[in-house]
């Protein structure tokens, strides 16, 4: 005991031990809250977490000061927490779990220039011609779901074939066209494909449909969607439930070649 009146010889470490079982469950905790965050960054899903942050913040201060009505309110609300989740984060949850289920040791298909220059010149092509189109580029998650609204096919991209799909007077220019890139080079495997909208207030005004779908399908997937504007004669990229500005043919060879570089690389394949 010193001149305090503490006794030196008692020590708080026991109270500190952490095992390695400890270790490997306070890191799994912190992964899955990483990729949690990293899922929902840039998405609405960020601004509702926020609010809920918020509403946690005013029930503490309720209880704090006593406001027993308010206190009571929330208390009513926080009682059904896990439910309003699973509501307000439906589509993040959902996504998640689609990538969750994605093999990681999986080899990736490395994407090819010449996938990028026929993306690039289709679009080009459309937006010359006056077309609107919406050609989804599937990606490490499986579309085949949404592959049976439409027509199945396999028919290599080409600028000629995306040009007769979105032809207005073609019977299959309505919905969007789904690229898979394989073994024998990127293929066209379903055109008129129906695709899920995300809500009309996500996008800024005077975004119509075909945004809506794109902007819908990259929330639910990690695809890549290229979107031509008929009215605006505008190209876009849509990924991760985010809407990229308008862009040139250089500026979309660009965005492509590393957007799509960079999936591969997340999974571990080797570039030369």
């Amino acid at each position: 005991m010193n001149m305090f009146g503490i006794d030196m010889n008692w020590s708080i470490w026991p109270i500190w031990q952490i095992g390695v079982l400890d270790m490997i469950d306070i890191l799994v905790v912190a992964v899955v809250v990483y990729f949690a965050l990293r899922l929902m960054r840039g998405t609405r899903a960020e601004q509702m977490l926020i609010g809920l942050a918020v509403l946690f913040l005013i029930y503490e201060l309720a209880r704090m000061f006593g406001l027993l009505t308010v206190e009571w309110m929330f208390s009513q609300f926080f009682s059904a927490f896990i439910i309003i989740l699973v509501v307000l984060f439906q589509h993040e949850i959902r996504r998640g779990l689609m990538r969750v289920a994605v093999n990681p040791l999986a080899p990736a298909a490395k994407p090819m220039e010449d996938m990028v220059e026929h993306l690039v010149e289709s679009a080009n092509a459309l937006v010359h011609r006056g077309w609107g189109g919406l050609i989804v580029i599937e990606r490490d998650t499986g579309l085949k779901h949404l592959m049976e609204s439409g027509v199945e096919m396999e028919i290599a991209l080409r600028s000629d074939v995306i040009q007769t799909l979105f032809c207005p007077k073609a019977p299959m220019h309505d919905g969007a066209v789904v690229v898979r890139h394989g073994a024998n080079g990127a293929c066209i495997i379903a055109a008129r494909v129906l695709l899920p909208l995300v809500e009309a207030d996500a996008l800024p005004g005077g975004f119509g449909t075909r945004h809506r779908a794109g902007v819908g399908i990259s929330e639910e997937s990690d695809a890549l969607v290229v979107i031509i504007s008929e009215e605006r004669g505008e190209i876009h990229l849509a990924e991760e439930g985010q809407l990229s500005a308008a862009m040139d043919s250089e500026q979309l060879r660009k965005e492509l070649k590393k957007r799509l570089q960079v999936q591969s690389f997340q999974w571990g394949s080797k570039h030369a």
